[in-house]
């Protein structure tokens, strides 16, 4: 399997235009071997002609019948082979012009879900089944007219590794300190405009990604790659804890039966001190507060459900293992299973004793011992929508987990120059009522909104095919009706 591998030196490559008298014939093998590889890695991987000054192993791969991906580590700042610390990821280039082609990243919520999972939700050429990794049999890749960049966010999450952060301000760091990197090794798309994609947690980790890329372009760093961010894509997002609590009742009790009467009654009476918490929380963010405030209004998720299952309340399972909440996600299970088959791992670049995980407890232990979901995330779209970067909320109305009256609610919150005309917008319907939008600005909208009626937590996952369309609407920036 080809690879290129930099730890800190590169050797610089001479050549010499003087031929040698004779050559043997093992030398010329030799050397028609190393060329072969040099003009394969030069034309597939495009290194740096400098040393790149950090770690790096990437390798190519065509699993799935994908055509070339490549996937590996690179190392972050601080990383020593000591001291590791190594985000993973795995770019599938786009079938048409990738040279010129936009780049997603897509990242995992949680905190602590991998980055992988998306692309093999329906993003990516790969699926996901209980047999392994196959072809994508409904054509919904992102990756057809767009290249497509998974990394495992944070690090600790699925192959990532080494050294781990507790809240998402770092992460984001982190994120920027990898694209730096990845854009040195792979020139060619550091002038394509750039796009970022997440959902649950990633309601706060793409704004903070977007706010530390945003701020960096400003500083105009000597030596520092500009990054093209144009617009971002959040799918039921958790960004805003008195929005989300506000309204989650309401969705499980009002929008849907997913609460019976009696949980119901005795939810709403743990309601007001849940608000009263997090409001006291912001107003005096000690960690206790936070903590205290989290506790408390945690009851309102963990009502008895009855076998309904939250990321898509048209679904009913009782789980097996009460205490791991994907045990009804048998994907998450089968994700861990092929990822961590050496042959998988081989195929990756992935060092044997790297072990995968679809959610990190161990992450997700960290990010929650910090608090870092208890603060108004939100707000730093503000921003972000005032210097031009385009914002796209899409939701699955199926959702009670992060439900779409909640992310609706911080929406209409944002103090920007969209927000009169977004809280006067109607909800229009589009694709035949299979979506409703409301979008604010020209083409398709510097602040959008978009309601998936059949789709749940798992929006691509859900709708696949719905789910490429409204994303090459959203990056061709094109107008939702005629």
């Amino acid at each position: 399997m080809p690879s290129v591998e930099h730890k800190g030196e590169l050797l610089p490559i001479s050549v010499n235009n003087h031929k040698p008298a004779s050559w043997s014939f093992k030398t010329l093998c030799i050397i028609i071997v190393s060329c072969s590889l040099l003009t394969w890695t030069i034309f597939r991987f495009s290194t740096p002609s400098q040393n790149p000054g950090f770690f790096a192993n990437i390798t190519t791969s065509e699993l799935c019948e994908s055509g070339f991906t490549y996937s590996g580590h690179i190392g972050l700042k601080g990383d020593t082979e000591e001291k590791p610390k190594r985000s993973f990821f795995w770019y599938f280039p786009a079938e048409h012009d990738a040279e010129n082609a936009p780049v997603i990243l897509t990242i995992g919520g949680g905190p602590g879900t991998s980055g992988l999972i998306n692309p093999i939700f329906g993003q990516s050429p790969c699926t996901m089944t209980k047999d392994g990794l196959v072809r994508n049999p409904l054509q919904s890749q992102w990756s057809e007219y767009y290249n497509l960049v998974a990394l495992d966010h944070p690090v600790g999450a699925g192959y990532s590794y080494g050294t781990r952060v507790n809240n998402s301000r770092d992460a984001a760091y982190d994120v920027y300190d990898f694209l730096q990197k990845f854009f040195s090794l792979f020139p060619e798309l550091s002038k394509n405009r750039f796009y970022v994609s997440g959902g649950s947690y990633g309601g706060i980790y793409v704004p903070h990604i977007a706010t530390v890329i945003h701020e960096q372009n400003q500083r105009h760093a000597p030596g520092a790659i500009h990054i093209n961010l144009e617009a971002l894509l959040v799918s039921n997002p958790f960004s805003d804890p008195a929005s989300h609590y506000k309204w989650q009742l309401y969705y499980m009790c009002t929008v849907t039966d997913v609460y019976n009467a009696t949980t119901c009654t005795d939810l709403h009476a743990v309601l007001p001190s849940c608000l009263e918490s997090i409001e006291m929380s912001m107003m005096s963010p000690t960690l206790e507060n936070k903590r205290a405030s989290m506790k408390l209004c945690e009851a309102i998720k963990e009502g008895d459900a009855h076998g309904r299952v939250i990321e898509d309340v048209r679904r009913v399972c009782f789980p097996t293992d009460p205490s791991n909440p994907l045990s009804c996600h048998p994907e998450f299970a089968w994700t861990t299973k092929v990822f961590n088959n050496s042959t998988t791992k081989s195929l990756l670049g992935v060092p044997d004793y790297v072990n995968y995980t679809s959610l990190s407890n161990d992450v997700l232990s960290d990010f929650s011992r910090n608090a870092d979901i208890w603060h108004r995330h939100y707000l730093l779209y503000e921003p972000l929508l005032q210097s031009g970067i385009r914002v796209l909320h899409w939701v699955g109305a199926r959702d009670a987990n992060c439900p779409w009256p909640g992310v609706l609610s911080f929406l209409k919150l944002l103090r920007t120059p969209f927000q009169q005309e977004f809280l006067a917008a109607p909800d229009l319907p589009w694709s035949d009522g299979e979506a409703t939008v409301r979008a604010i600005g020209a083409g398709a909208g510097n602040m959008t909104y978009v309601l998936l009626a059949e789709a749940g937590h798992f929006v691509v996952k859900d709708q696949p095919a719905l789910a490429k369309k409204i994303v090459e609407g959203w990056i061709e920036n094109k107008p939702w009706f005629d």
